[in-house]
């Protein structure tokens, strides 16, 4: 096998791998113990971990800045409970319980317009920091200032002007059906002035029908649009190219592959209008498919253009420049080895036995104690942080947290938290070959090297 071949295979291999990995972390990502911001959290860790064991180690991205890229993600937390059927362009079924009642249709086009603004919002922040990581620009503090102020600036006006326009023109029938759920509460009001009134409290909303959505959409378009504004802002107010471009490809990936992947939501919920019956057989899950499918997508074409990136000098980040070793070296620490692998390695535990004193003081006892052991050996032996060979840590690690998290998702927990009862489910078999595939890949990784 010549090398452009041998290249070629490798590069497939990584982008499968990529693929597979990103699928059973957003697939995971949904269940009890990664749910909300914390499966975002763990996505983020364990996907990055993975690209740079692919590209190689950088100084832009030791192991505190891969800590504060995968913190990136967690920024990003749509909601979208009430968006995935409306492909069938049905926003909400006629309720058998109340006389007269009858379903509320809106257009096909409105919901994929939604869905595109859901996945192209959803990590944003995330794909700009894994670009800052591969390009060559210094950034500074005020650097990450802009960015994150445009950010939650630019989103704050959307959701109080913008987004609200927006979703008049696309989905009409989203503020009247949440006018007449205040109507019918005896709340005063037109569906504007109420968000405005209530601003951002989706708790709030869910208490009148249509609240739930009328919501969730006008977040849903914020978020695309503060997306754009970071992107742009990236691009020419810090003028770091890779960065802006990693983040637009990673942007557009989840937005591809949420909505392609909402098919499941089509084909299961009976077609147009939902007519007809589901063809999907009983081991076919539509939500747990449509979360596995959007990872599996998102992390093929996000992989695959990194891969592709073109190599830049590696800098050194001067933001910490000026931080004292010491303080840098426990920095590093309580980013890297107490928030990202303490965290997501106990969380999970402790909510699938939320109700378990026992075990949430063992598991508390367990913590403390791998933590003063660290502590321990970082004085006793002077444990550097900065001086470990992190493309081989991550090859092993993110592996482990893969088995780690497999074996959470089936076995532990109470016993309907527990998915092994799924086993022949086809997410769940593809989450059996992703673990699977993912460690063959890093023995393989490990051993090259």
């Amino acid at each position: 096998m010549t090398k452009s071949v041998k290249k070629v295979v490798c590069d497939i291999f990584a982008i499968v791998t990529g693929a597979l990995l990103m699928g059973f972390l957003w697939r995971v990502r949904g269940e009890s113990g990664w749910g909300s911001s914390w499966g975002l959290l763990n996505a983020g860790f364990v996907f990055t971990m993975y690209i740079m064991a692919v590209k190689g180690e950088r100084k832009k991205m030791d192991l505190g800045w891969l800590s504060l890229t995968a913190l990136s993600f967690m920024l990003t937390v749509p909601a979208w409970g009430t968006l995935l059927s409306q492909i069938t362009g049905v926003l909400q079924k006629a309720n058998p319980a109340v006389p007269g009642s009858e379903p509320v249709y809106v257009s096909v086009a409105s919901a994929v317009i939604l869905m595109l603004c859901l996945g192209f919002g959803v990590a944003t922040l995330f794909g700009v920091m894994l670009g800052r990581g591969f390009s060559d620009k210094q950034w500074k503090l005020k650097d990450f200032i802009i960015v994150i102020a445009v950010f939650f600036v630019s989103g704050a006006i959307a959701n109080a002007s913008l987004s609200h326009w927006i979703l008049d023109l696309i989905q009409p029938q989203a503020a009247e059906l949440f006018e007449k759920g205040l109507a019918a509460a005896s709340v005063e009001g037109d569906a504007y002035s109420v968000y405005m009134h209530h601003f951002n409290n989706i708790s709030w909303a869910k208490k009148f029908d249509g609240g739930r959505n009328y919501f969730s959409s006008v977040q849903t378009i914020s978020s695309a649009f503060r997306a754009i504004c970071s992107l742009i802002a990236v691009r020419f107010i810090i003028k770091d190219k890779i960065s802006a471009k990693t983040g637009a490809v990673v942007s557009a990936a989840f937005a591809f592959a949420i909505t392609v992947s909402d098919l499941f939501f089509y084909f299961g919920n009976g077609g147009y209008h939902m007519e007809n019956p589901s063809p999907f057989p009983e081991s076919v899950y539509p939500w747990g498919c449509w979360e596995y499918f959007t990872g599996y997508l998102a992390g093929a074409i996000i992989t695959a253009f990194l891969l592709k990136l073109r190599k830049t000098e590696d800098v050194i980040e001067p933001t910490f420049a000026k931080v004292p070793a010491k303080a840098e070296n426990i920095l590093t620490f309580v980013l890297f080895s107490v928030f990202m692998v303490g965290v997501n390695i106990v969380r999970p535990v402790l909510v699938r036995f939320e109700d378990s004193d026992s075990i949430i003081i063992a598991t508390a006892i367990a913590v403390v104690a791998a933590i003063a052991a660290v502590v321990f050996m970082n004085v006793k032996w002077g444990f550097n942080m900065q001086k470990i060979s992190r493309r081989g840590l991550y090859g092993i690690l993110f592996t482990a947290f893969m088995i780690y998290i497999m074996i959470i998702y089936m076995f532990v927990g109470i016993p309907e938290k527990q998915n092994y009862t799924d086993l022949f489910s086809l997410q769940t078999i593809m989450c059996i070959v992703s673990v699977a595939v993912t460690f063959v890949w890093s023995a393989l990784h490990v051993r090259a090297k």
